[in-house]
């Protein structure tokens, strides 16, 4: 499966089984010159910032380890924009990942944190 492809499919199938567990989908590709988000959710009053990674086979790389502190750093940058966008800073965030490799999904809540001063 060409990459493109390959996360279009792994996007959407992480939209589908957080929305199954609950979440709400609101935004799917928010991209700034800082970074992109893949998903942007609800739980509840939460806003969860969702990093997708697929894999097709388990020979690749961990999709884990392709979050790199570079990666993290870029994500928090884009959810500080979208919050600002949104006019939404006063609400609590949340990062977490969901890992498809080999078509199995795992979902990691509270992935990491926002540690340190971001500015955008």
């Amino acid at each position: 499966m060409e990459t493109q492809h390959l996360g279009a499919w792994g996007e959407e199938s992480a939209a589908r089984y957080l929305t199954a567990r609950g979440l709400r989908v609101v935004d799917r590709h928010y991209r700034q010159k800082w970074g992109e988000l893949d998903l942007v959710c609800f739980d509840g009053k939460v806003c969860v910032f969702v990093e997708v990674k697929a894999r097709t086979r388990q020979r690749q790389p961990s999709a884990l380890d392709a979050i790199t502190p570079r990666k993290r750093e870029r994500l928090i940058r884009a959810a500080l924009s979208y919050l600002k966008w949104k006019h939404l800073e006063d609400c609590e965030v949340r990062f977490d990942v969901v890992l498809i490799e080999a078509g199995e999904i795992t979902w990691i809540q509270n992935a990491f944190e926002s540690s340190g001063y971001y500015t955008v």
